[in-house]
């Protein structure tokens, strides 16, 4: 039996993030964000503003760092192709090191046939009236506007899943799970994919 691991697609506004954390913290396992993995993505050479352009469907075209891990992905021929690797590389070194969450980053799908440890994939959405309001409360911002920032993260986000995946944010063919949020609330939400997995996997550990 392989270690635990959790992937979250999220919805943007749907509390993803925030059940994610709360279930590492439960389970006592590490927690991975879309931050922190952006923050490792980084000290192997790909800058942010690289994968921001990838996150918008462009190319860079242009010669990367070496070195370590980042010698493993020299090959590539452009910025684009490097930065998707290197991201891909990184989720599955998280993932195969110990029992995790990861937020985002098309993890679900980076690792759906990695071997040697207990996944479970699952999509956290919510109605866009729930959505909306929730960015509201987080962000301070009128209707209007948390509207128009909700278009924008799910724009962004599709675009950038499609270029890594090939498929919509999403299909439920590389996910075990989707739930609305709104459902169960974040602690409920969070509670029913903990007993899930011990369903599932039984403690979760090794």
């Amino acid at each position: 039996m392989g270690h635990l691991v959790i992937t979250f697609g999220c919805e943007y506004g749907a509390k993803g993030n925030a059940i994610g954390r709360k279930i590492a913290k439960d389970l006592n396992i590490k927690f991975y964000n879309r931050e922190l993995v952006d923050e490792i993505i980084e000290e192997v050479g790909i800058p942010k503003d690289i994968m921001e352009k990838v996150e918008e469907g462009g190319t860079i075209a242009g010669k990367g760092a070496e070195g370590d891990v980042r010698g493993s992905f020299s090959k590539y021929a452009d910025l684009t192709d490097r930065a998707i690797h290197v991201q891909k590389q990184i989720i599955r070194k998280l993932a195969e090191k110990e029992a995790c969450v990861i937020i985002g980053r098309s993890a679900d799908y980076i690792l759906k046939d990695t071997k040697g440890i207990n996944l479970l994939r699952a999509f956290i959405y919510a109605p866009d009236s729930v959505r909306i309001h929730n960015i509201m409360e987080s962000h301070s911002l009128s209707e209007k506007d948390a509207q128009i920032l909700l278009r924008e993260k799910d724009k962004r986000y599709h675009k950038r899943h499609l270029a890594l995946t090939g498929s919509n944010r999403g299909d439920r063919h590389n996910r075990n799970i989707l739930i609305d949020s709104s459902y169960l609330g974040i602690d409920g939400t969070a509670e029913y994919l903990e007993e899930l997995v011990r369903k599932k996997f039984g403690s979760g550990e090794e």
